[in-house]
């Protein structure tokens, strides 16, 4: 078996396919969306539905997130933040449809933010998720408060300098659970000083969710979790079924060492 995914430029061109998307609910509280190579979250909580990156700057994004909701049945709840764990393309992704259709707050770090608007036009290109403002800027040790709940901020940066990384509580049948989700997870390409800080950013996650006590390790991207196969079995999983999220304490740090590898 492989110890890291394999990553390549036809990787990144399969983050701009939108013609196929899929969901699942794999928590009581949580909701994953996902297209062939990146993946957001749902998260309900008492201040309203909490939306956790938002993949391409589609409409057929947007579209599919409600498509979630109302499978889950939640779709009398408000989307009220947008929060991102950076400021890449496709993370920040769908928005604007968020922004201007709810009321939404939405959260990214300075870093980032100027990141975001500084990127040059491509061809072919939407530049509609430049065309929001965030209105909270976040930075480590930060706490989101989300009614009941609330996530915990970690600067991981290395993928972009002001990435950032989520803990948050989650719930299968009532019993709570920790989730974390490592922000960016690679090191920028052929930049050394880059790949030093992913990895010191690696140890200092690890570190985070070991004193958290985190037993589900979430991802923004597909390849690294075997994304994809994990929402089919969520989507047709029966109730006395295991959780494939749940990995354990243990698990949680086995899993997180695939960001040390593909640092390296």
């Amino acid at each position: 078996m492989r110890n890291k995914p394999e990553l390549t430029f036809d990787t990144i061109k399969r983050m701009e396919d939108m013609t196929w998307l899929t969901h699942a609910q794999i928590f009581d509280d949580l909701l994953i969306v996902a297209q062939k190579e990146t993946a957001c979250y749902v998260w309900k909580t008492s201040a309203g539905l909490v939306v956790i990156d938002g993949i391409w700057p589609d409409e057929r994004v947007y579209h599919e997130i409600l498509a979630a909701v109302q499978d889950a049945g939640w779709e009398n709840e408000q989307i009220t933040k947008f929060v991102m764990t950076h400021g890449h393309i496709d993370h920040v992704g769908c928005g604007k449809w968020l922004k201007t259709s709810h009321p939404v707050k939405a959260y990214l770090s300075k870093a980032d933010d100027a990141l975001r608007l500084s990127a040059p036009h491509e061809e072919g290109r939407s530049d509609c998720w430049k065309e929001f403002d965030i209105d909270c800027h976040i930075k480590d040790g930060d706490v989101i408060n989300c009614g009941d709940k609330a996530i915990s901020v970690i600067a991981t940066p290395g993928h972009t300098a002001g990435c950032m990384s989520f803990i948050l509580p989650v719930h299968e049948n009532g019993n709570e659970h920790t989730a974390c989700l490592f922000g960016g997870a690679t090191a920028p390409w052929g930049d050394e000083n880059g790949k030093e800080m992913q990895k010191n950013s690696a140890v200092k996650f690890m570190k985070a969710a070991a004193a958290h006590h985190c037993d589900v390790a979430l991802t923004n991207h597909t390849a690294f979790d075997a994304g994809l196969e994990r929402i089919a079995y969520s989507r047709a999983r029966l109730s006395y079924l295991p959780n494939v999220y749940v990995l354990g304490e243990d698990g949680v740090q086995k899993f997180c060492e695939v960001y040390l590898a593909v640092a390296e």
